[in-house]
């Protein structure tokens, strides 16, 4: 049997990837000496209310290795073969971990696959393996799509501030604008199986970032009849189901998936970041 493993970098709840048949590795933040691991020992909320009280800016990193072992481990005792698919491996060194655990098993009954995306869009991709997986499709299969699909991939979010950006190590792909950015409402986006985060477009209100950020997605979609689409934010349930909802109307989905950041996420996105994921496949 086929099991699918992703990261909590997906956004997605124990509960959601439980009824779907995926494996959550937990990311690790750190507030000083203290380490705490998405999901288990620290919930989005707290985190969210800890960032902002917190003087000191908290740092994450990738699960170790031993985390991928001991996950990996009993499944191939057991007998099945195992998909993965982590993080952009141009925002953390996740990809690097679970590799290293696969060399340390020395199977090949175990695939990687790196998104190049995060949170709510590399949910989507990590779904979409699992409706595959669950369909009775071949390891190759599913990765011969997913190779497709990672190039139409996007994530379209307009952050409250950049400052968390920043004070992550992030933002290199839009250091040469951050000083002209930081009092405005930029869009950010990553896209085309870049794996990293590009600056769009500069807006001075979050209004009319926001505005932007849905004309965006129109633009991406309009005339579309094969696509994926979900809402991803920090702390912003209410906007964020209020745009999910706007966006089934408006497409006609009989599904718009609201996907929080977590705190491995959300330490650099910062509190009230808004962003749609989407995935086109005509």
């Amino acid at each position: 049997m086929l099991k699918i493993i992703s990261d909590t970098t997906t956004g997605l709840t124990k509960e959601v990837a439980a009824q779907h048949g995926v494996d959550l590795i937990s990311q690790v933040v750190m507030f000083g000496s203290e380490t705490l691991r998405d999901g288990i020992d620290i919930t989005n909320e707290v985190f969210l209310q800890r960032l902002k009280a917190s003087k000191a800016f908290p740092t994450t990193s990738q699960p170790p290795v031993g985390d991928f072992l001991d996950v990996f481990k009993p499944l191939l005792d057991a007998g099945h073969e195992i998909l993965c698919i982590t993080v952009s491996s141009h925002l953390s060194g996740t990809y690097n971990s679970a590799e290293t655990a696969k060399k340390e098993l020395g199977s090949d009954m175990i695939t990687l696959v790196d998104s190049k995306t995060v949170a709510a869009a590399e949910a989507l991709l990590v779904l979409e393996a699992a409706r595959m997986a669950r369909e009775g499709k071949r390891v190759t299969e599913i990765v011969e799509r997913l190779n497709a699909l990672i190039p139409r991939t996007n994530l379209d979010f307009v952050l409250d501030t950049l400052e968390y950006l920043v004070k992550g190590g992030r933002a290199n792909r839009i250091q040469g604008i951050i000083g002209t950015m930081l009092q405005m409402k930029p869009v950010l986006s990553i896209r085309d199986g870049t794996g990293q985060i590009e600056a769009l477009e500069r807006i001075r209100t979050r209004s009319k970032a926001l505005a932007r950020l849905r004309g965006i997605v129109d633009e991406a979609l309009q005339g579309k009849s094969k696509f994926q689409l979900a809402v991803t934010h920090t702390g912003l349930r209410e906007e964020a189901v209020a745009l999910a909802q706007e966006f089934r109307y408006k497409y006609s989905l009989g599904d718009c998936m609201v996907i929080e950041m977590p705190p491995a996420v959300a330490a650099h996105a910062g509190p009230g970041a808004l962003g749609a994921a989407y995935i086109v496949e005509d």
